[in-house]
This record gives structure tokens, sequence and C-alpha cells, in this order.
């Protein structure tokens, strides 16, 4: 599947229609979704692969990397509307590889070809990319994480043996009362390790 058919499918998905600020749910633009998944698709290609999507909020990755040719797709949120979301999302898709699970993602267990994650920024929170980076490393030796872009990601990436690959920016849509702006472009890069490193 060509970028552009990738771009027109995701577009069809049902958003999450009331995020939740204490799980910094934004949605994945388009954009930002389409070329991290056709990164990972460069790097390890995903067809035939056993992929796990951690914070899979309405779907799009994991959907996205089913579309791409993975053989399984496992989606994990730990909030039960969005959960419901991405698995209405796999349905509209009959996406008979994908299925969506409510849980915590450092409480899954598993071996994976490949994780994928948009997990929170630590805006709103206390969440830790350092140890959720370790986390999805004893899931996979493959592992792709978009995070914001700063001198931070950069020196845990190199600590934790991972790369970083800049992506552009992400368009956070206003999600709360107290955001400002209606939209903020946030500097964001994909941090990975694979098994040929």
């Amino acid at each position: 599947m060509d970028r552009l058919n990738l771009s027109r499918k995701l577009s069809s998905l049902k958003p999450i229609d009331t995020p939740k600020i204490k799980f910094e749910q934004y949605q994945t633009d388009i954009k930002t979704a389409v070329s991290f998944l056709f990164f990972i698709n460069s790097i390890v290609g995903l067809k035939s692969m056993k992929v796990a999507d951690l914070g899979c909020g309405n779907g799009i990755l994991g959907i996205g990397a089913a579309l791409l040719g993975a053989e399984k797709v496992d989606m994990y949120d730990i909030d039960p509307k969005t959960v419901e979301i991405a698995s209405d999302n796999v349905n509209a898709l009959n996406l008979t590889e994908c299925a969506s699970f409510c849980a915590d993602f450092f409480d899954v267990h598993g071996n994976y070809d490949v994780v994928l994650s948009n997990p929170p920024f630590g805006f709103q929170t206390n969440f830790s990319i350092e140890t959720f980076l370790e986390k999805a490393y004893e899931m996979s030796k493959n592992v792709f994480v978009l995070y914001k872009h700063n001198n931070f990601a950069e020196s845990l990436a190199e600590k934790k043996g991972f790369k970083i690959y800049e992506l552009g920016d992400i368009r956070l849509k206003r999600t709360a009362r107290f955001h400002k702006k209606e939209a903020v472009d946030l500097p964001i890069c994909i941090v990975y390790r694979t098994s040929n490193d």
C-alpha cells in the first residue's frame, strides 16, 4: 500500500471524541502516522510481523501496521472507552489480524517482532519515557517510539542504546479548556532500536 492509500484509509478512522487529559490523549495526525509507519517499514518491514501498539488511542498506528501487511497486531490502551473506539475502527475496516485490549502497557507481556507507540510526552503526567523504553525493549528487539524532540530525548537515546530520527512536527490540537491555542506544532522524533543495532 502506498502513502496516499494508507492516508485515505487512516483518515476514515473514528477519533477519540472526548480525550482525557490524565492520559494525555491526543490524536496522532495522519501525516505523522504515515511517516512513522513508512519509516518502520523501511527499517525492519511490517509484512508478516507480530506487532504491539502500546497506548493505541483510536488505533491509528496499529491499524496502519496491519494495512502495511503485519500478520498480527495487538493494540493496548489503559482507557476502556479508547479501546472501544479502536475496536470499532478495526471492525469498520474488517481487519481480522487486529485486536484491542484494555491494559496498562506496563502490565503487558509477550514477545513481538515490533513494538511501536506514540506514548504520553509527560506534559500532564509523571510518565517515564526511560522506563517505557526499557519495558518496550523487553517485549521486542525492534522498538519504535514517537517522542518530543529535545536534548533529553537525545541524551536518553544515547544512554539506552537507541537512535534518533527527526520526523518534523506533530500538530497537537486543543483538547482541554486550559489550552490557550487551537493547535501547537511540536518537534518530534522517532526513538528506535532494532535487532540489527
